[in-house]
């Protein structure tokens, strides 16, 4: 055993043991000088195993700003859009040829079905059962622009709601009441023709108050303007027979204007009572205002709302008859109907005695 440890130990140069040990405690007793770094420059002590940043706070103040752009441009924007043209017939049932409306159906040979046709596609190809979702993206992402873009709507609206659209559209265009004019535009453009061109005075009145006019019996037709909106209305003369004169009173817009979301509506009272102040001698009537283009011309005398004025009211050219026209706002909810005052009957008409 002790010549195998000696095997193992590694040979001692003679005399350099003593010398070692008293290099090795000299150099403990050397004072260890810390140096400090130059003046402006800031030193980040890191414990160990911490991994260095290059630029210190500075870099990690750009990287939050770096992170924070990236951030930005990954919030969503408004869609990219094109315009494309392709057949109308795509956006169109294979069987009853309107247009297509979500949810949309196909049978195994392809056709596209509205949901209504599916059914009655089985006698033709087979039921139409495959739901077409992709095609509901499309239709209702087709948009159009809208008909009366040259009278300055710029909407585009679905492909598939661009009739509903046209019928409420306040910028669709009125025809002109006079016969044989011809003129079409749009309300207030309807307003500076009937002054300039037919120099018919343009009554302006105030809603929610009775407004007394005096109506010459020798103009069929009379244009009223709300104060409030510009709302243009046509107010009509007509005789009803022999004994009586109607008296009917429109809003120029177009036809389904009343239907559209948060469009005005019209009620109005239409009286008139007798030339020599007796009161048990008048007649009156309550009614919405309907909405026209006029699209027709004015009012045919008798159809529709109007009031039968006897001619033992009215004097030799003149109608007096007092309007009054309230705006009633829509009611949005079920709630507030309940509370809301009813309105005026549909239709109310006292004669005289």
């Amino acid at each position: 055993m002790a010549g195998q440890d000696k095997r193992l130990s590694p040979p001692t140069p003679a005399g350099n043991g003593e010398h070692g040990a008293k290099k090795a405690r000299a150099q403990a007793l050397v004072p260890v000088v810390k140096q400090e770094p130059p003046q402006g420059v800031t030193t980040v002590e890191r414990k160990e195993g911490e991994v260095a940043n290059a630029d210190g706070p500075a870099a990690a103040a750009v990287a939050m700003a770096a992170s924070t752009e990236a951030l930005v441009a990954l919030a969503p924007g408004p869609p990219a859009l094109i315009d494309v043209r392709f057949e109308v017939a795509l956006l169109h049932c294979k069987v009853c040829l309107l247009p297509l409306k979500p949810p949309v159906f196909k049978c195994e040979s392809g056709h596209v079905l509205c949901c209504y046709c599916r059914g009655g596609h089985v006698e033709v190809c087979g039921r139409a059962d495959i739901h077409c979702g992709g095609m509901d993206a499309f239709i209702c992402a087709a948009k159009v622009p809208c008909s009366y873009k040259s009278f300055g709507c710029e909407q585009y609206v679905v492909y598939h709601q661009a009739e509903q659209h046209k019928r409420a559209c306040q910028h669709a265009p009125c025809l002109c009441p006079e016969p044989g004019c011809g003129f079409l535009g749009t309300p207030p453009a309807l307003i500076d023709h009937f002054a300039a061109v037919h120099s018919r005075p343009i009554i302006a009145v105030r809603y929610g108050r009775p407004w007394n006019l005096s109506l010459p019996l020798a103009q069929r037709w009379h244009v009223v303007v709300g104060q409030e909106n510009q709302s243009v209305f046509l107010v009509t003369l007509g005789e009803l027979g022999a004994a009586a004169t109607a008296v009917s009173l429109v809003c120029v817009r177009a036809d389904g204007a009343a239907a559209a979301a948060g469009a005005p509506q019209f009620w109005c009272k239409l009286s008139v009572e007798h030339p020599g102040g007796d009161k048990d001698k008048v007649v009156l009537m309550a009614s919405a205002v309907g909405s026209s283009t006029l699209s027709n011309g004015a009012p045919v005398p008798g159809q529709g709302m109007f009031l039968a004025v006897p001619q033992e009211l009215m004097s030799v050219d003149t109608l007096a008859i007092s309007v009054r026209i309230d705006q009633v706002h829509p009611v949005v909810d079920a709630t507030a109907a309940a509370k809301a005052i009813p309105p005026p009957p549909a239709r109310t008409t006292r004669r005289f005695h």
